[in-house]
């Protein structure tokens, strides 16, 4: 696919987490495997280390002439599934999905195939509802299938590729190769506990393990939160420090190649002590998508929703267009900040407050402006 020429540059249109050093007294909470809690003060909240807000290295992209972006592929990928595939017949394949991913339960996905390979038929899948999807624009003419209403139990462990398993049975208008098309998460329901890449010890004598808590003061803002809300609020954030989630915010970071775009927190609407909490992420490059984490938090963090969805930046057949985003202009700005909107449920409206995700993924509440 040829992407649109010209220098126009994705516009800043988009909510941004703004870098601000927030101090204050934190308290350590030390969590024991049987739920007892101590807090202890401890000094000035840290603004250092992997307390400094989160930085994502942007892709390298050369330039051709011009100065115009040459389409390349640097991105970063993710390893969330793993195939086979039998040919059943002339263009008649099945293919097997097994979660491997340490995200947790995927929900959706969506199986791109080879460029010029079209898919023209889903006969029959074992879960969910499986359907052609039909991708068109940007010069783009290409059928994918979609698989939703899924719910495919992650693995115990990712070096054991235990979690749950499906299989699409498709036809396509081309011979399609072993390990050729692209396979991505359309939406997943993610783990609050980490998933593990090794067998951990099981003996009885192991020690138990502690997690230290630090919670950065809740900076005063005009975003309609009391003080007391905003240190509510914080606290709910603070119950995701050393989770699964926490990881998460990170690695996703990590994979669109930017930092979140927007990161809104707010209190849900006759639901004392329950914070909403939306992040959202514009991928650097085409090939990437749109990326959402939408968050019903309480005071027990293990009892919170971590919903996660997706939306394919550019129509592209396959994964091919690894040209800069900011190279299809205000259209795609429009796109961007429409998704943004529509998927974050009324989060941007007040009572809220702006949040941040730092280098150690955890999150802290910032001023408004």
């Amino acid at each position: 696919m040829e992407p649109l020429r010209g220098h126009a540059k994705l516009a800043i249109v988009l909510a941004a987490c703004a870098v601000v050093a927030v101090c204050g007294v934190i308290a350590a909470v030390l969590i024991s495997r049987n739920g007892h809690e101590t807090t202890a003060p401890l000094p000035i909240a840290p603004t250092t280390g992997s307390w400094t807000p989160l930085t994502v290295r942007p892709p390298k992209v050369p330039t051709g002439g011009a100065g115009i972006p040459v389409s390349v592929d640097p991105r970063v990928t993710r390893n969330d599934f793993s195939t086979t595939m039998a040919p059943l017949g002339p263009h008649r394949y099945g293919m097997t999905i097994i979660n491997t991913s340490d995200l947790g339960a995927v929900n959706a996905f969506q199986w791109y195939p080879p460029p010029g390979v079209h898919v023209l038929d889903v006969v029959d899948s074992t879960k969910g509802h499986c359907t052609t999807n039909g991708v068109t624009g940007y010069a783009v003419n290409q059928t994918s299938f979609l698989c939703n209403d899924l719910d495919l139990k992650p693995p115990s462990c990712t070096c054991l590729g235990d979690g749950d398993s499906m299989t699409v049975t498709f036809v396509t208008d081309k011979d399609v190769a072993y390990g050729e098309g692209d396979l991505r998460v359309r939406a997943a329901t993610l783990a609050f506990d980490r998933i593990p890449t090794f067998q951990q010890s099981s003996s009885p004598s192991a020690p138990q393990i502690k997690r230290i808590v630090s919670r950065p003061a809740a900076a005063a803002g005009s975003g309609g939160l009391s003080a007391s809300e905003r240190n509510d609020a914080q606290r709910a954030l603070d119950g995701l420090q050393k989770s699964n989630i926490a990881f998460q915010l990170v690695a996703l970071s990590r994979w669109v190649q930017s930092i979140p775009a927007a990161c809104r927190v707010r209190p849900v609407p006759q639901s004392a002590g329950t914070y909403k909490v939306y992040v959202f992420w514009v991928p650097a490059l085409a090939v990437n998508p749109y990326v959402w984490l939408d968050m019903n938090l309480t005071k027990d963090p293990r009892k919170g929703t971590f919903e996660l969805g997706t939306a394919q930046s550019v129509p592209a057949g396959g994964s091919v267009d690894t040209a800069l985003l900011s190279r299809y202009g205000s259209k795609q700005v429009r796109k961007g900040r429409e998704l943004m909107v529509a998927h974050g449920n009324g989060v941007f409206a007040k009572p809220g407050a702006t949040c941040q995700v730092l280098k150690n993924g955890s999150l802290r509440l910032l001023p408004d402006g």
